[in-house]
């Protein structure tokens, strides 16, 4: 091969080279975790106020294996309903909480709690539910000191939550969600804590 054009070929391959290196520093971000995208995300999801959803939820302990159809509505920051029912859609148990009051519905009986639903619940049946998290758990909001990963795809995996002397390791199912145009939300959650293992199968978002 002529020496004149492989000092061409060299030159040419340093300047394509460099032609490139330039171009991933100008201006484009390089981020291979999705950082960006996440971040987009969550100001996406902060913005959402109220919704509905159901689905079917799943508690599972050494003392309880309780499976049941759920409602949750969303209506503002500090209000919200949840209610399970069987498979013939009577209703089993209804929570309505309004900032820091829980209305309980039992076997067709009304009860008032000065109280969180999750220390009713708790003192009731004995069963930890972070109802107070349940909106960023279900949305996939993460607050600024949480551990988290993400999967290939740039979503929300897995993270942790510290609710009192518990800690709730939550796991995003990584290839089942819905895309809302541009927002993307789970379809299956996963929450450990201790012995307590609870399952959330998402089935409609209304937002």
């Amino acid at each position: 091969m002529d020496k004149n054009f492989k000092n061409y070929f060299s030159k040419l391959l340093i300047i394509i080279y460099l032609s490139l290196f330039s171009a991933c520093n100008n201006g484009v971000k390089i981020n291979n975790n999705n950082s960006y995208n996440l971040d987009h995300q969550q100001k996406l999801l902060s913005n959402i106020k109220h919704y509905k959803l159901n689905g079917i939820i799943t508690y599972i302990s050494k003392q309880y294996n309780i499976n049941a159809n759920f409602y949750w509505q969303q209506i503002n920051k500090n209000n919200y309903k949840f209610i399970l029912t069987d498979k013939f859609n009577t209703v089993k148990l209804c929570l309505n909480v309004v900032d820091n009051t829980t209305r309980l519905i039992i076997n067709n009986s009304s009860f008032f709690y000065q109280q969180s639903p999750d220390l009713v619940i708790k003192k009731l049946f004995n069963i930890d539910v972070p109802f107070k998290y349940l909106n960023n758990i279900i949305l996939g909001i993460i607050n600024n000191n949480q551990q988290f990963t993400l999967n290939k795809h740039g979503y929300l995996n897995t993270t942790k939550l510290c609710d009192n002397n518990n800690i709730w390791n939550i796991i995003y199912n990584n290839y089942h969600y819905y895309h809302n145009n541009t927002i993307i939300l789970s379809k299956y959650i996963e929450l450990y804590c201790n012995d307590a293992n609870i399952k959330i199968k998402i089935y409609n978002w209304i937002i």
